[in-house]
């Protein structure tokens, strides 16, 4: 089958926007029957997937759009306004596509030929067992937190090959592998994030070719011009990786934000003390929250713009600048988690109900704080060494 071509005037970023959006009734009704299920409703992955927006990171050439990272994430944030787990799958699944953009060309087509719409779920941890062998490799293992596995047709697991005469070290390689040669294993039973169904992945000696494998770089570096990839798969690709699990703060924040403004405007004070809309404590959560959504969601954009620039431009990103913008990025949601914990105590009794204003979106968020993607510790050590070193 040939592949399809997709013209750039013929991409509008904010209809795809506007598509997410009318979704939000949609969505937001499968909400609880979704974290019930531990996983998002079929229905809902159908509808994403028949208005296209699926194919934000796909290669042109297999019928895909190719957005920037900045539309795509924008699309992921209205879904988190009132579905994270909808939001959390929205941009894994996607940025699977963004990793299969780097590989050969031979396993685009092996994913996409014959159908454009099908999904990768992956779990990069190289936890597997693999034997090299003619033509490709073996690999066994159990393969954990794979989020929406269940909607996918393939999957990217990581392993480590084994040294041999020509390479001493043990390599870090991806591979790619059909949903038909492993199993699910339905574990994942978490407190939040339920229905983002991130189950394990077991395979047993299945046989993958060396055409669907891909060795990975640090991730952090843009990759030259003389890789022979379009721009955006130039760009480095932990960051853009790790942005599908942090960015969705910044609409997870908004959609509590404005519940939390809309209980402060009807709730009237008890025992004399004044409505909640004058109480100062209410007012600074409401203007700090505000700020802090678009403080981060402008440094978030402003660094893929950076980023992008170095890509066309096709100069070296300094070590400094990439440490610094991997150290922001999995701050970012922490910072926005702060500020719905806080609004969370200021709803008092209301507050620890099962069916609260801001229940399920405290619990998705406490889930996706816990994301090692979303931990800065170790970067910040890094930064911390850079500036230290004499």
């Amino acid at each position: 089958m040939a592949s399809v071509n997709v013209t750039s005037e013929q991409i509008n970023p904010q209809s795809l926007i506007e598509a997410a959006r009318g979704m939000l009734p949609l969505v937001k009704a499968a909400c609880a029957e979704a974290n019930a299920n531990a996983d998002v409703l079929p229905e809902t992955i159908a509808a994403i997937k028949k208005a296209g927006l699926f194919r934000a990171f796909q290669p042109k050439r297999w019928g895909g759009l190719e957005l920037d990272p900045r539309d795509t994430y924008a699309i992921q944030n209205v879904f988190a306004q009132v579905c994270v787990s909808t939001a959390w799958i929205y941009g894994v699944l996607c940025v699977q596509s963004f990793m299969l953009g780097r590989m050969d060309s031979l396993a685009q087509s092996d994913v996409w030929a014959n159908n454009p719409d099908a999904l990768v779920c992956s779990s990069f941890m190289p936890t597997g067992r693999v034997t090299p062998v003619e033509g490709g490799y073996r690999i066994s293992g159990r393969y954990g937190f794979s989020s929406g596995s269940s909607h996918a047709q393939w999957a990217i697991v990581g392993g480590m090959v084994p040294p041999d005469d020509a390479r001493p070290e043990p390599q870090m390689r991806l591979f790619l592998v059909p949903m038909s040669d492993l199993e699910i294993d339905r574990v994942w039973d978490t407190f939040g994030l339920r229905a983002t169904g991130s189950n394990d992945l077991v395979i047993n000696n299945a046989f993958v070719p060396a055409y669907r494998t891909y060795v990975p770089d640090a991730g952090i570096m843009p990759l030259p011009a003389s890789s022979g990839l379009p721009a955006l798969y130039r760009l480095p690709w932990l960051y853009v990786f790790a942005s599908s699990i942090s960015n969705l703060g910044v609409g997870a924040a908004r959609g509590a934000l404005a519940t939390f403004a809309a209980v402060t405007r009807d709730r009237q004070g008890s025992m004399g003390a004044p409505p909640a809309r004058e109480n100062p404590r209410f007012l600074s959560a409401i203007g700090r929250t505000r700020v802090e959504i678009d403080t981060v969601e402008r440094q978030l954009n402003d660094n893929f713009a950076k980023l992008a620039d170095h890509v066309a431009r096709d100069t070296a990103l300094p070590l400094d600048e990439a440490l610094l913008y991997r150290g922001q990025l999995t701050s970012n949601l922490r910072k926005l988690v702060v500020l719905v914990d806080e609004m969370m105590l200021l709803l008092g009794a209301r507050g620890i109900q099962r069916n609260g204003p801001l229940t399920q979106v405290w619990l998705d968020l406490s889930a996706a704080r816990a994301h090692a993607g979303n931990d800065p510790t170790a970067i910040h050590a890094q930064i911390a060494g850079e500036l230290l070193k004499v």
